[in-house]
């Protein structure tokens, strides 16, 4: 049996200010990249960062960025990518999913000297053009969400699993319905369309790892709201959904990075608790004891290789609701917070000037001009700039952060000539906004 992690990294995370940038890059990355350089020397493992991420580890600690380079020119690493901004690309214009892509693109090229085969979908969103956006920009695998899935195409599994309400964080408060675990298309790549193939990660398995990850972690937390996941329960989970026939691969962490080395969001997201991206030692012990465990039932392995090697269901449909996510929620969790009801009008506005400009014809110094609009609008279209719903709120940096990016985008538009648009309220644009892209 083939095992596949995947470590996501986004430093656009909400409640993650600029200043513990290089906290979060050195207690949570540099970790994962030291520990398979030395105790799991030689196994496989992905890792995935947004454009913004890697510019900032890059600008921050490049010594950490030569670590990841070196993992993936041995061979090891299978990097993947996302959006420069990690948006959540259904929420947006084809265009600015397009843009988003390339510019995340032209980071990985020129730090990494490569660019990825496979998407990280930020948290799985979907509609039909998002695998059109990846694959023509590049990409030829994307990652794709296994409960939206099943509850897109399984009127049994709907009854039980569908989350009626498409604001909500996630639909952890309800049941699991009991899936077949030797489910094929679980543990093999399906065909999305021409050029783009899928793979399937599920919180029933992934979900598990990070209550596991921070199991340990001295926050205090009401013992009626605790979910103890031990190693024993996890690994047990993972024989459960590695089904009987034991073939293929199955994706069993494909989350946050942050949550290895960090505690990350988990606690403020799940309990309530204002404790964010404090150091988390343990969980790389955890994570070793749960890596020997896979090791005994079988071997690590990459996304990319595991395509190439299995051969796709080609003639299974992929169907997903318009706008499902990961988690059991939906894209409309991101769309209908305060903070995206005051944005992204004006994202979408900047997005219709830039098509509108898209066949002008421009000089040298105008065509860099026009670039720069379309690169800080993709950073304002984030998403953590946007998240949690409501009641809780996205950090205030991470807010300000989008309204800046918004001013400078409209300022490139408007040394272009154009003025025929809502510009942006100058009082809703924040002075201080730190470390900026």
């Amino acid at each position: 049996m083939k095992f596949i992690k995947v470590f996501h990294a986004n430093l656009h995370y909400s409640g993650l200010r600029p200043e513990k940038y290089e906290f979060c890059i050195r207690k949570s990355y540099e970790r994962i990249f030291d520990l398979f350089a030395t105790r799991y020397k030689g196994r496989k493992f992905c890792f995935e960062a947004s454009g913004f991420t890697l510019d900032m580890i890059a600008q921050l600690t490049p010594d950490v960025l030569k670590k990841l380079r070196d993992a993936i020119e041995s061979g090891v690493c299978e990097f993947m990518g996302s959006p420069y901004a990690h948006s959540i690309m259904t929420n947006f214009n084809y265009a600015d999913g397009i843009k988003a892509c390339e510019f995340a693109m032209e980071t990985y090229n020129r730090h990494l000297g490569m660019t990825p085969r496979t998407a990280w979908n930020p948290e799985c969103c979907w509609n039909e053009d998002i695998p059109q956006i990846y694959r023509n920009t590049g990409f030829d695998i994307m990652s794709l969400d296994w409960d939206s899935y099943l509850i897109s195409t399984r009127p049994e599994v709907a009854a039980v699993e569908k989350n009626e309400d498409r604001t909500r964080k996630d639909g952890s408060h309800m049941p699991w319905y009991d899936i077949d675990p030797d489910t094929e298309n679980l543990h093999k790549p399906v065909k999305i369309l021409d050029g783009m193939k899928g793979v399937f990660r599920s919180d029933r398995v992934s979900g598990q790892t990070l209550y596991y990850l921070m199991s340990t972690s001295p926050v205090p937390v009401d013992d009626s709201e605790k979910k103890t996941v031990t190693l024993d329960s996890l690994l047990k989970t993972v024989d459960h959904w590695s089904g009987r026939k034991k073939e293929g691969y199955l994706i069993c962490y494909a989350e946050d990075a942050e949550y290895v080395g960090t505690t990350g969001y988990f606690f403020l997201k799940h309990f309530g608790k204002h404790q964010v991206f404090d150091d988390n030692p343990d969980a790389v012990r955890l994570l070793s004891d749960y890596l020997d465990g896979l090791l005994e039932r079988g071997e690590l392995a990459r996304v990319d290789e595991c395509v190439d090697e299995t051969p796709a269901l080609e003639d299974e449909k992929i169907y997903i609701e318009k706008d499902m996510a990961w988690h059991r929620t939906y894209a409309t969790a991101w769309a209908k917070t305060p903070s995206a009801l005051a944005c992204d009008p004006y994202c979408n506005l900047l997005s219709e000037k830039l098509q509108e400009m898209a066949d002008t014809p421009r000089t040298q110094e105008e065509e860099i001009l026009y670039k720069k609009a379309w690169f800080h609008l993709i950073c304002a279209e984030n998403s953590d700039g946007r998240w949690p719903p409501y009641p809780k709120k996205p950090g205030n940096f991470n807010v300000y952060y989008i309204w800046d990016q918004l001013a400078k985008a409209q300022q490139a538009i408007t040394q272009l000539g154009a003025t025929d648009f809502k510009l942006i309220p100058s009082t809703e644009v924040n002075p201080e906004t730190g470390l900026n892209a």
